[in-house]
């Protein structure tokens, strides 16, 4: 890091978490706060334990940048038909979630 980005970082990290902090203390103020949701947690903490996990073992078995395409091309059609399936429906929720809020 250059002395300059070292001295912006405090300004950088203030302009970044202050209005979400704010925001947070805006929708708290006027009820309850609500208990946390251990089981919420540890189910969101297991799904990113497991993503990970899985990411690493694929990484362990890359040897080569050609690999990463396609799965080295070792995929079958049908195998690839489910991906493209899985990339459609992503965007497909994405957008019209975003397009019903």
């Amino acid at each position: 890091m250059t002395r300059n980005t070292a001295a912006a970082l405090p300004a950088i990290l203030a302009a970044a978490f202050l209005p979400s902090i704010a925001w947070a203390d805006a929708i708290t103020a006027g009820g309850p706060r609500q208990p946390t949701n251990w089981t919420a947690v540890g189910m969101f903490l297991f799904f990113v334990g497991i993503t990970l996990a899985i990411t690493g073992w694929a990484a362990r078995r890359t040897r080569s940048a050609g690999e990463f395409y396609a799965a080295g091309g070792g995929l079958k059609g049908f195998q690839n038909g489910f991906a493209i399936a899985g990339d459609y429906t992503s965007a497909a929720s994405f957008l019209g979630i975003t397009s019903l809020v």
